[in-house]
């Protein structure tokens, strides 16, 4: 299927509406109420194929042959490598979207893949495009990334790399974006710099990227260290009437996205999510949501904008979460 064809059979379905214009005609055309099961089998077809493309494709290549932006810079960085370019300042942006060095442990039944701390950039761009399109605020766009690749972000092109050694740094950055897939542990000092941070009014997304093989070792890592913090209990569900899901765009009823692909499309060939879906939790310290704690893997849901293994539905939900997300750390 050629892609103009595949994106006249998607355009009703992706974009949610119930008609478009024709290129050919002034007036508008009507989708049918319901799916052509001729199209969806097309629909069907094609994104399985699209899918062993994918396995094929070299990091960095846009999934459907879209064209990215601008040439992806072929670079990935090793994620113990140093960080020394300056970092983006809330003096020339509205927003920074800073992430969190850390190191995970490779112990046997502690770990399952390589997505560190640094993986997948294009997932941070992608979001902060979106954010910069809905509330017109300035941000640093992530260059040289698209979707997928690179796997691991070079020196320089996150907005900014932030470590817990260095309490005056994360001072800096009201939001700070953690994510991983093994275990891992904090020294004392690390612990301590968290805790003033979050108590000093900043806000952590830790989100447990679970596409792979495995447990959800991130996860528990992180709800143990919050509730060596602040105590046995301290990391509870959050309620759905809770602001972070209504503050701008509505999530009461869909919760805390997951991988569906493979589920949706009978896919055997397709590994499947492996760690729970435990919903929304955090921490609240004095009522004001501090932490935010995920283990459905939001970040790759930022990364996937064409729909390869979140479906595009998928993609605006974890985008959309993303959003509240920082709305609400930027507010409160």
């Amino acid at each position: 299927m050629k892609r103009r064809d595949f994106l006249k059979l998607m355009a009703p379905l992706t974009l949610g509406i119930e008609g478009y214009v024709d290129a050919g005609s002034s007036r508008p055309r009507r989708t049918p109420p319901q799916t052509d099961p001729r199209s969806q089998a097309q629909i069907e077809a094609f994104m399985r194929q699209m899918q062993e493309q994918m396995r094929r494709m070299q990091p960095g290549m846009p999934p459907f042959g879209f064209p990215p932006a601008r040439p992806p810079m072929m670079r990935s960085a090793p994620p113990e490598q140093a960080y020394t370019a300056p970092s983006a300042t809330y003096d020339e942006y509205d927003f920074v979207m800073a992430r969190v060095q850390f190191k995970e442990q490779g112990m046997p039944g502690q770990s399952k893949g390589p997505d560190l701390w640094n993986v997948r950039p294009a997932g941070d761009g992608n979001l902060l495009r979106e954010l910069s399109a809905v509330i017109r605020c300035k941000v640093k766009p992530i260059e040289g990334a698209f979707d997928w690749g690179p796997q691991y972000a070079y020196n320089g092109q996150l907005n900014a790399v932030v470590t817990f050694d260095e309490p005056d740094r994360l001072r800096e950055y009201p939001f700070l974006f953690m994510t991983g897939e093994n275990r891992y542990e904090f020294s004392d000092a690390q612990k301590q710099n968290l805790q003033d941070y979050l108590k000093a009014g900043g806000f952590l997304l830790m989100d447990d990227c679970v596409v792979s093989d495995g447990g959800d070792f991130f996860y528990r890592s992180s709800y143990e260290l919050l509730e060596n913090l602040f105590g046995k209990g301290a990391v509870r569900q959050i309620p759905r009437e809770h602001e972070v899901f209504h503050n701008l765009y509505d999530l009461r009823e869909i919760g805390l996205p997951t991988l569906e692909y493979a589920q949706r499309r009978g896919m055997r060939g397709v590994r499947m999510t492996h760690g729970q879906n435990h919903g929304a939790r955090g921490v609240f310290l004095n009522d004001r949501l501090a932490v935010f704690l995920s283990s459905t893997d939001l970040h790759c849901g930022w990364c996937d904008s064409h729909g390869v293994e979140w479906g595009l539905d998928g993609y605006r939900k974890t985008i959309q979460w993303g959003i509240n997300l920082i709305l609400y750390a930027m507010t409160h």
